[in-house]
């Protein structure tokens, strides 16, 4: 399977990143560059990590995803509202709790195993904040087929 690596911005302030396959070492330093850009932004938001479809990281991307958190604590706190991890196997749910022993993460975070609950955490977190508006527009924009209406 050939990795891939995908940022969506376009429900601002929701990024959207999304990982199939094992990332090489330059695509996951892309991952962190792109990262470090949102934060430079200065403004709040919130994110969905999707590696429902990824592959198992090698150690060395989990050490550096730790030591990416560690050198980003204070912005990650102040600025990352919430982060929803879709994760779906039990291998990846090990690699995302070694990074978290490394380094837990300083924002309000949590796995889930399917789209909707990622959607319901960060629409939550976004209300909380005051964030009101946008977080409806995400949420209808996002919302299952089966639940709109019309």
């Amino acid at each position: 399977m050939s990795a891939t690596l995908t940022f969506d911005d376009s429900l601002w302030p929701l990024i959207v990143f999304r990982f199939t396959g094992v990332m090489t070492g330059p695509q996951y330093e892309q991952f962190l560059t792109r990262s470090s850009a949102y934060l430079e932004r200065g403004e709040k938001y919130v994110c969905i990590t999707d590696v429902s479809q990824a592959g198992l990281p090698p150690l060395a991307q989990c050490r550096r995803l730790a030591e990416w958190i560690r050198t980003h604590d204070a912005a990650l706190h102040e600025r990352v509202l919430g982060n929803a991890v879709l994760v779906t196997t039990a291998p990846l749910r090990l690699s995302m709790s070694l990074v978290f022993h490394l380094k837990p993460p300083p924002m309000p975070h949590v796995a889930v195993s399917n789209m909707d609950s990622a959607v319901d955490f960060v629409t939550g977190k976004l209300r909380e904040a005051g964030f009101l508006a946008e977080a409806e527009r995400i949420r209808r924009h996002l919302a299952a087929p089966s639940s709109r209406v019309g």
